[in-house]
C-alpha cells in the first residue's frame, strides 16, 4: 500500500494535512525530528503545488471552452462557405459562363463518374432439377440494382449447336430454365450482368449440361406446349 496517494487531489490533500500538522496548527509543532526549516519548506512547496494545480485546472477549463468555441466557429464558417459555393454554382449554371469559377478562384463541381461495368460472371455446373428443369447458378460482384441476362444455345440429337437465344432477365444469381426442349443432346448457358446505369459485363464462359444419347425429356413449359 502506497504511503502517499497517487491521484493529484488526494496527494495535495495529504500534503496540506501533514504540512499543517507538522507546523503545529494551533499549538506547538510535534517533536518528530523535522527542523523548522524542513517544516517551512514543506509548507511552501505544498502552497506552490496547490497554486499550480489550480492554475492547471483553470487552463484546462479554458482550453475546453476555447476548443468548443473553435468548433462552433468552424461549423458556422463551413455552412456559410457551403452556401456561398452553392450560390456560385447556381450562377455559373444560369449564365453558362465557365469563367465564373476562375473569377471566384474555386474549382468547378466534379462531373459524377459513370459506374464501371460489372465483372464477368462465373457459371456453376448446371443442375438437373425434377420435372426437366435445369438450374443455372453463377457468381458475380455487380453492386446494387444489377440484372442478369441469360441466354441458351441448344444442340439437338444428331445436330449441330444452334444460335444463342435470350431466355430471361433475372435479379437473382440463378435461373431455373423450365423451357428446355425435347430431344436435346446438350444445352449451353451464358450470363452477363448489367447495372442500372447501363454498362454490362462480358458474357460468361458457357456452361454445358449434357442429356446423353436418350436426349432431354423437356421442361414443364415444353411439355405444356406439346400438350
Amino acid at each position: 500500500m502506497a504511503r502517499v496517494p497517487d491521484t493529484d487531489q488526494a496527494f495535495l490533500d495529504y500534503a496540506r494535512l501533514h504540512a499543517d500538522v507538522w507546523a503545529g496548527g494551533q499549538g506547538s509543532p510535534p517533536v518528530i525530528g523535522l527542523t523548522p526549516t524542513q517544516i517551512a519548506d514543506t509548507d511552501a512547496a505544498t502552497t506552490a503545488a496547490e497554486a499550480a494545480y489550480t492554475a492547471a485546472l483553470n487552463a484546462r477549463s479554458a482550453s475546453k471552452a476555447a476548443t468548443v468555441a473553435k468548433l462552433n466557429a468552424f461549423a458556422t464558417l463551413e455552412a456559410i462557405l457551403g452556401a456561398d459555393i452553392d450560390t456560385i454554382d447556381a450562377f455559373a449554371k444560369a449564365t453558362s459562363d465557365p469563367d465564373v469559377y476562375s473569377l471566384a478562384q474555386i474549382d468547378p463541381p466534379k462531373t459524377p463518374s459513370e459506374r464501371p461495368a460489372p465483372p464477368q460472371p462465373v457459371l456453376e455446373t448446371p443442375e438437373h432439377l425434377s420435372g426437366g428443369i435445369i438450374r443455372v447458378a453463377f457468381r458475380v460482384t455487380s453492386g446494387g440494382g444489377a440484372q442478369y441476362q441469360v441466354e441458351r444455345r441448344d444442340t439437338p440429337l444428331g445436330g449441330t449447336p444452334g444460335p444463342w437465344t435470350r431466355q430471361n432477365t433475372v435479379t437473382e444469381k440463378f435461373y431455373d430454365d423450365q423451357a428446355v426442349p425435347f430431344g436435346l443432346l446438350e444445352t449451353q448457358y451464358r450470363v452477363r450482368a448489367q447495372i442500372s446505369s447501363g454498362p454490362a459485363s462480358e458474357w460468361s464462359e458457357p456452361a454445358t449440361f449434357s442429356f446423353g444419347t436418350q436426349g432431354s425429356s423437356g421442361g414443364p413449359m415444353a411439355a405444356a406446349d406439346a400438350a
